[in-house]
């Protein structure tokens, strides 16, 4: 499975909100299908993912955020010490992610210009890697 490096730390935040109807149920179904099988091969990727698939900012497998989100993934890349195209097991890559960013605070610099920070700040993570 291909996720964008930000999506790391979305996955472990979700609480069931999404921009309509039709990308939630595509996110819960994603976060319970790796919830239930942690051992999923993720591959770190740029652009369109397949959180993305759903989303109403791809348009045509391509970003209308892309310079934002761009920027987030770059943070999470460089607080976790990875880089696209790293492939690793789930729940080794969103414990990494939880612990280099959640647990030290970093999700305040990483994540400050998207429009779901107010709602994960308040959040506890809901994954448990």
């Amino acid at each position: 499975m291909k996720i964008r490096p930000h999506h790391l730390l979305c996955i472990q935040k979700y609480t069931g909100h999404g921009y309509d109807a039709a990308f939630t149920a595509h996110m819960t179904a994603l976060v319970s299908g790796l919830s239930d099988r942690p051992q999923t091969r993720v591959t770190l990727t740029k652009g369109c993912d397949a959180l993305c698939l759903a989303c109403p900012h791809n348009i045509d497998g391509v970003c209308t955020s892309l310079e934002k989100v761009d920027k987030m993934d770059a943070a999470v890349l460089n607080a976790c010490g990875l880089s696209y195209g790293i492939s690793a097991p789930w729940e080794q890559l969103a414990r990494r992610a939880k612990k280099q960013i959640f647990m030290t605070g970093k999700e305040e610099t990483v994540c400050s210009g998207c429009q779901w920070f107010s709602l994960c700040r308040e959040t506890e993570t809901t994954y448990e890697p």
